[in-house]
């Protein structure tokens, strides 16, 4: 019995000298794997901020400095935050390209001309709490970086405005602009009766690039009334591909009605022109819209996709199937931006490159 206690108690004293050797390495053990877990959160949490900043910040570019101002403020005050949101980023920073691959420059040149590309980077230095009591590192330089852009629209799958207007690049109104088209100039969604008269700008003066009366602006949707409507309120149209025909049809009574409709939607139905709508900041883009732009007869090619701006909404009310309807040439188009910029062509959407 007294050699059954003495060998316990040797073997209590074994255990014991053998948990007091190896504690250090389990408290190193459960401090690696905490601080390593923290590493990882904050890890994730530093590359959601700059995925969300920088697509914010592309949003703003509008080929302007004070797009470029705006990208910056709308980067600097992500409300995203770290340590479980705890935590405010600070120093991140923004700089810009023409390109996704850059060079960057937090400094472009004024008018910063294609720099529609971002890169935001930020860093966070975590505090290694347990990790500190068995090394020399205190903190641990957590950084990531998100770069995003333009890419151009070439396909849609639909949601553009039903209606396809014809280019003017063989009567230009400014022959730089790839239709044709002039910023803040009225051209022609719907043409009157008989598919040749308009009262939109500069078109009054042009003839309709159709050859057939029949074919007078409405596009991409079933030859149905209620079909039209629906799309011009609510952007369920059929997909489009840069150099296929589009598919032009003639007129509806009731579109005129539909677009006012599509307006009233907007929270600012009524400021004229798109410069004034902006510079107001009260609308919420129902106005803005995505609409093709086609090559004429015979086959109405598709050339490419540009921004206009629905016009008032009473400059809608009261037409009837003979009347023409008319919009505002806003430039480029980006597709998540309830205020696309302006002074740029084309149809973009935003794309996060990494």
């Amino acid at each position: 019995m007294r050699l059954t206690v003495r060998r316990r108690k040797d073997q209590a004293g074994y255990y014991l000298v053998a948990l007091t050797l190896s504690l250090p390495f389990i408290l190193g053990a459960s401090a690696l794997a905490i601080d390593i877990g923290r590493m990882y959160i904050t890890k994730s949490e530093v590359q959601d901020f700059v995925d969300s900043a920088v697509l914010t910040a592309a949003s703003k570019l509008d080929g302007t400095a004070g797009g470029v101002a705006n990208a910056q403020a709308a980067a600097g005050s992500n409300p995203k935050g770290w340590s479980f949101g705890i935590n405010a980023f600070a120093g991140a920073q923004t700089s810009f390209s023409t390109t996704s691959a850059g060079p960057w420059t937090t400094s472009p040149p004024n008018p910063p001309t294609s720099y529609n590309y971002v890169q935001v980077t930020a860093t966070v230095n975590l505090p290694m709490y347990l990790m500190g009591i068995f090394s020399n590192r205190n903190a641990a330089s957590i950084g990531a970086l998100a770069v995003a852009g333009r890419v151009p629209v070439t396909s849609i799958p639909g949601g553009e405005f039903p209606f396809s207007v014809y280019t003017r690049a063989a009567s230009p109104d400014n022959a730089g602009d790839p239709y044709g088209f002039q910023v803040g100039n009225q051209y022609t969604l719907r043409w009157g009766s008989p598919g040749t008269s308009t009262k939109c700008g500069t078109d009054a003066t042009k003839p309709n690039l159709s050859t057939s009366g029949s074919v007078r602006g409405y596009c991409c949707v079933a030859e149905s009334g209620a079909t039209l409507r629906q799309a011009i309120v609510g952007a369920l149209t059929d997909p489009l591909t840069i150099s296929q025909p589009t598919p032009m049809m003639g007129a509806k009574n009731t579109e005129t009605a539909a677009i006012a409709q599509r307006v009233a939607i907007d929270s600012d139905p009524n400021t004229m022109p798109y410069a004034a709508y902006r510079s107001a900041g009260n609308g919420n883009g129902e106005r803005v819209v995505l609409v093709p732009v086609n090559g004429g007869a015979p086959n109405y090619p598709l050339e490419g996709f540009a921004g206009f701006f629905l016009s008032s909404f009473n400059s809608y009310v009261g037409l009837n199937g003979n009347d023409s309807a008319c919009a505002e040439y806003i430039g480029a188009w980006v597709g998540g931006q309830p205020v696309p910029p302006t002074g740029q062509t084309g149809a973009y959407h935003l794309k996060l490159y990494q």
